[in-house]
């Protein structure tokens, strides 16, 4: 997880294969998809660094984690977020 929150999804969705939504408050979630296997419960508190599963394979077949920011609902790039502070 980028950060702390709550999952709010931990399961297989279409187009996503396995798919986690971690919430991080008020309308800003992370989305991880194209997961193997999902090692967090919906529900669970998940921690900045915690893990909550393992890169599976992306539709075109190659390994491939499917990574989303939203931010008050919106998608933003995720880079400004990822930087070393």
């Amino acid at each position: 997880a980028v950060h702390d929150g709550t999952v709010a999804f931990a399961d297989v969705f279409t187009g996503f294969a396995q798919l986690v939504i971690v919430v991080h408050g008020s309308q800003n979630f992370s989305l991880y998809g194209n997961l193997k296997d999902i090692a967090v419960a919906k529900n669970a508190h998940a921690r900045g660094g915690e893990t909550i599963g393992s890169v599976g394979a992306a539709p075109s077949g190659a390994s491939g984690l499917y990574f989303e920011l939203r931010i008050d609902g919106h998608a933003v790039d995720p880079l400004q977020w990822l930087r070393k502070r």
